[in-house]
């Protein structure tokens, strides 16, 4: 082949990929943000922690006091200057309210939380003129971003979304082509909690799961391009702060880049350097302590006394009707398989079906609460949807030489769960299972109820 029309060919192949991309950015975004449903449960305070970032320069919500009575307390503790805790209320605190939940989402998000209040203050002068009978969309229309934040939260969560969208095609784009790349990516987008859960609002997980997509391409890469080894450790350590069970990602990537890319570990490790340096100086700062309470959660279903529970989670997070990752996404049954068979060439098969196990195995053995309170279905599992998604490229790579009855079950499990997770942004009843007819914690029974299960709400 001529040199010049191969550097042509690649150019073209690039420039398409860009393009599709943008379109995949587009739509995933006002898809997932134009759903009529947002989830800001435990992510209540991450745009008021941005506000307070940008006008105080602190993270702390002393200036919130009467929305955080108005809330009940919720999603907030009271930090002596100590460092001693007090989860909740009554007023007053002898010191400053924090959010109880992790740091490095609301700060790695808070850019772009601060750019949509300033996007909805500057078309204020416009919007003002419309009305709603809904609170939050008519605290939007007069720019007042107290009413408006499960909006803002949804709108920035969708961006979240729309991007680990566009990374999960170019992870694809290696092993397929555009076509088949652009349905994984979709699959991955609409049909996963990481659009019922991702893209509700700005849990933990929303963060989560792109920094995770983005380790991966980056290790993919890496194969190629050596020295990218190192700089994964910026979104390894990045995780932590963002959830405590990415503490797995930690430990596994790190193995992996020590393993595969031996060269670059110490500058791998400089990398997550000045992320670990911050994130445990504020946490000293704030309790006189490394980690914050919310991080000494404790797994007790490893102790002997609660096995009984921790195999009930084991279970009920793969096949219990209100939390069960088949029921609600059954497509992933294929990606065990594929686990199981090896079947995706890629250098992170072995280690990336590890973490699967692992994470499996960290968020059972939170016996306290494994069916991950008030929410819709496998919340716990969203982390992994990354990794589940992308153990399906072996299907779509060699699709026609499945039999007919495997790529029947294959769409048939695609479209389940499609319909499954579009509840999740299209249906306010799916949530309120969680606390009709009695809070679940409350009953737990409920949870293995078949004739009462969420999606059916």
């Amino acid at each position: 082949m001529h040199p010049r029309k191969s550097l042509n060919d690649h150019n073209e192949s690039v420039t398409r990929d860009g393009k599709i991309a943008a379109w995949l950015l587009a739509f995933v975004y006002l898809f997932s943000g134009l759903s009529p449903v947002a989830t800001s449960f435990d992510s209540r305070w991450t745009v008021f922690i941005a506000m307070s970032l940008c006008q105080h320069g602190t993270t702390n919500l002393d200036e919130y006091s009467r929305q955080i009575r108005e809330s009940h307390y919720y999603g907030v503790e009271c930090v002596g200057t100590d460092g001693s805790v007090r989860r909740g209320g009554p007023d007053p605190c002898a010191g400053h309210w924090y959010n109880i939940y992790p740091i490095g989402g609301p700060v790695l998000t808070a850019p772009l939380v601060l750019g949509a209040v300033g996007v909805m203050r500057l078309f204020r002068p416009l919007l003002e003129h419309f009305h709603s009978a809904r609170p939050v969309i008519a605290g939007f229309l007069h720019g007042d971003y107290d009413a408006a934040h499960p909006l803002l939260e949804m709108e920035v969560a969708s961006f979240l979304l729309a991007l680990a969208t566009v990374v999960i095609y170019f992870i694809a784009r290696r092993y397929l082509p555009e076509k088949r790349a652009v349905i994984l990516a979709l699959l991955y987008a609409l049909a996963t909690p990481a659009y019922s859960v991702g893209g509700r609002a700005l849990w933990q997980h929303s963060p989560s799961m792109l920094l995770l997509a983005i380790i991966i391409l980056m290790l993919l890469k890496a194969e190629e391009k050596p020295w990218l080894a190192a700089w994964v450790g910026l979104p390894v350590a990045l995780a932590y702060t963002v959830r405590p069970t990415d503490s797995l990602f930690v430990i596994l990537f790190t193995a992996y880049v020590a393993v595969r890319h031996r060269r670059y570990l110490p500058y791998y490790l400089l990398a997550a350097l000045p992320v670990a340096a911050i994130f445990l100086c504020y946490n000293f700062s704030i309790y006189h302590q490394l980690l914050s309470p919310y991080y000494h959660s404790r797994l007790d279903g490893f102790h002997p006394r609660n096995w009984p529970t921790f195999g009930e989670a084991l279970a009920g997070n793969l096949i219990s009707p209100s939390r069960g990752l088949f029921v609600y996404t059954p497509i992933f049954l294929f990606s065990i398989w594929s686990m199981v068979k090896g079947w995706w060439q890629a250098p992170l098969k072995r280690w990336l079906s590890a973490l699967t196990l692992a994470h499996w195995i960290a968020v059972s053995s939170y016996v306290e609460c494994w069916w991950a309170g008030d929410c819709y279905g496998p919340r716990f599992f969203a982390d992994l949807t990354p990794v589940l998604v992308l153990f399906l490229i072996p299907y779509l790579a060699r699709w026609e030489g499945l039999s007919r009855v495997a790529r029947t079950a294959f769409v048939a499990c695609a479209l389940i769960g499609l319909a499954m997770h579009l509840r999740g942004g299209w249906s306010e009843a799916v949530y309120e299972w969680s606390v009709k007819p009695v809070k679940i914690g409350q009953r737990l029974e409920r949870l293995w109820d078949w004739s009462d299960p969420p999606f059916l709400r």
